[in-house]
This record gives structure tokens, C-alpha cells and sequence, in this order.
């Protein structure tokens, strides 16, 4: 019985630890840097044509973006216009919760941080 609830125990925990580690890079097109109780930090790097912050339509939570390079990107918000945004590296940009699809409309790759902080 003993066996049973220990080996049942740690497949609870196992889920909950890979549960909670899916957070805000659901599609694996980024990489976690932090993910803590506080904050998750995820970075992506699109290279021409490619995507630059999750693969195709995709949703995000209300973040911060930091641009760690210059960036030329084409937004298509899910209900809205298609729009082209020229980023210098450094920018920091506070974005509400929404859907779209970014491209990365230049000819060098990119690079952004998103941050995402978790209720207190």
C-alpha cells in the first residue's frame, strides 16, 4: 500500500512540475530563461520570413517585450490589419492579451524577450 501511494504520489508531481513548466512557450518555438513564481522570461529569434514570437496565429498573454535587436515585423492581428513595425534593438514595449501572427519582415534575424509575470 505503502509502494502504491508513493509511486502514485510521484506521478501527481511529475504532472504538476511539467504542467507548470508549459506556460507561455506552449509551442517550444522559444526559449525559457527564468520561470519562477514571479516571472517567466521567454526568448525567441526569428530569422527571415520565419516567425518571431510563436509559430503562426498564436495567443499571448499581457507581456513586456524587450527588442535585444533591430527588427522589421509584420503583425497580423487576429481580427484587424496587417501591419509593419520597425523595432530598434533596446525598445521595450508593453502588449495586451491578444492573438496574432508576426514575421519577421527583415533580412537579418531577429531577437526579443517576452516577459510575462504571474499573479502575486
Amino acid at each position: 500500500m505503502k509502494i502504491t501511494l508513493l509511486v502514485f504520489s510521484l506521478i501527481l508531481f511529475c504532472m504538476s512540475t511539467s504542467f507548470a513548466q508549459m506556460g507561455h512557450n506552449e509551442d517550444g518555438s522559444g526559449s525559457v530563461l527564468v520561470d519562477n513564481e514571479k516571472v517567466e522570461v521567454v526568448e525567441y529569434v526569428g530569422e527571415p520570413n520565419k516567425d518571431v514570437c510563436g509559430i503562426g496565429n498564436h495567443h499571448h498573454d499581457a507581456h513586456l517585450t524587450v527588442a535585444l535587436t533591430d527588427a522589421k515585423v509584420l503583425i497580423t492581428p487576429e481580427e484587424g490589419e496587417q501591419t509593419s513595425a520597425e523595432i530598434p534593438a533596446g525598445a521595450a514595449i508593453w502588449f495586451k492579451e491578444g492573438t496574432h501572427s508576426a514575421t519577421n519582415d527583415g533580412d537579418k534575424p531577429t531577437k526579443f524577450l517576452l516577459v510575462y509575470l504571474k499573479n502575486q
